[in-house]
């Protein structure tokens, strides 16, 4: 079981590593869970805490997020959960969002690519927030 948790808000996050091979970029990223996003994207205030070279990504995609149409970068990606025991992996291709006033303040954000390989107990009036591979349940 892998565990999340509630923001005071009520918003629900779940930290994750986030590893960029070909970047050679690693480290933990503390994403909102996001059933209305088809990809996983990390924005710049994430991706420059992660260390990545924004100089170095290509493969750009013009997609609409808070504050109209911006630019991400596709890049293949692992993204790791902990459950204190074991480690489970997941192969996305991430997008990675290009500096920008609007989208630096944006949160990262676990779109279905992930949430769907999963199964997702949210109990916000209990505060728990937990997700179950299949063979786990």
């Amino acid at each position: 079981m892998i565990a999340g948790s509630f923001a005071l808000d009520g918003s629900p996050y779940v930290r994750t590593r986030v590893n960029l091979p070909r970047l050679n970029v690693v480290g933990d990223v503390h994403f909102l869970v996001d059933t209305g996003t088809d990809a996983t994207i990390v924005h710049p205030y994430d991706a420059g805490h992660l260390g990545c070279p924004f100089d170095e990504l290509h493969d750009p995609v013009d997609a609409i997020s808070a504050g109209g149409l911006h630019t991400y970068y596709a890049e293949a990606a692992v993204v790791s959960f902990y459950d204190g025991e074991a480690r489970y992996d997941f192969r996305i291709t991430i997008q990675i969002g290009k500096p920008h006033p609007v989208t630096d303040r944006l949160e990262s954000l676990l779109g279905r690519d992930v949430l769907n390989q999963l199964e997702m107990e949210y109990a916000p009036g209990r505060r728990q927030l937990r997700f179950y591979l299949d063979a786990e349940r």
